[in-house]
């Protein structure tokens, strides 16, 4: 009589068939009217169908850019490479930029890691938590308090990517094709994404700008992210860079170290 392994180790070892690692966890399926392995390949279809499909969903910008039956490929080897490890499925892709920068094929596309990049922070901007905005009498109290002691906390859904290309034209093109193509070599992008009304929005900055919500972003006060951002532009002026926050909604908090305003 077959000996029954844990259920620990059952699990495992079906997971490990599904992604091709052999068929040894069969002696252990019912077939329900077909052979154990027919079966097996129904669910390694099944869950490496529904896996590629995520990643179709994750990755609208690559996928055009590499075409379908590419993608196909490159979604394939990504799961074996990467296996899922949590339920949901919309944490499956966060490593897909990282596979593409190593991917022979597509080495001539220089720029794809970081289209991918841009496509997953889209993601995480639609999926990031919610939280309320700061109210004028929370502005007036901050505007009070010295800048190297006010620290600003910024909405869970603002992401930032700063890339050598020109993803965000690329985005846009892959969104409605023209011609001509964009060159996306034809500069370098500093772009801000956050969650306005349900939609995720995007914006190029100027490096300044993009310098200065960083170091906010990372719990720096206020007068250490002006002197960051004006490392890059001496003329760079605080007053509208957080007034554009303040319109966005992107401003939750304001602190003096773990105190709120």
């Amino acid at each position: 009589m077959l000996a029954l392994p844990r259920l620990r180790e059952l699990q495992r070892s079906f997971a490990t068939a599904l992604m091709g690692g052999g068929d040894a966890v069969t002696a252990y399926i019912d077939g329900a009217g077909l052979d154990p392995s027919a079966r097996l390949r129904i669910y390694r279809h099944s869950a490496a169908g529904t896996q590629i499909a995520a990643l179709r969903d994750s990755y609208p910008t690559v996928r055009p850019l590499v075409g379908d039956e590419f993608f196909e490929i490159l979604a394939g080897r990504y799961r074996e490479r990467y296996p899922s490890t949590c339920g949901n499925l919309q944490q499956f892709g966060g490593a897909m930029a990282e596979f593409i920068a190593h991917m022979p094929e597509v080495a001539h596309l220089h720029y794809l890691a970081d289209v991918a990049r841009l496509d997953w922070l889209r993601q995480m901007t639609a999926l990031a938590a919610d939280a309320q905005p700061v109210g004028a009498s929370a502005s007036a109290a901050a505007a009070a308090v010295p800048p190297e002691c006010l620290r600003i906390r910024l909405h869970p859904s603002l992401h930032q990517l700063h890339s050598s290309y020109a993803v965000l034209s690329v985005f846009r093109w892959c969104q409605s094709p023209t011609d001509p193509p964009p060159r996306p070599d034809d500069g370098a992008d500093h772009v801000l994404l956050w969650r306005d009304g349900g939609e995720v929005s995007m914006a190029a900055v100027d490096p300044a700008t993009y310098t200065c919500i960083e170091a906010l972003s990372a719990a720096r006060d206020v007068a250490a992210a002006w002197g960051a951002a004006t490392a890059h532009d001496a003329n760079f002026d605080l007053e509208p860079c957080l007034r554009d926050l303040l319109a966005q909604g992107l401003i939750v908090e304001y602190y003096e170290q773990d105190r709120s305003i």
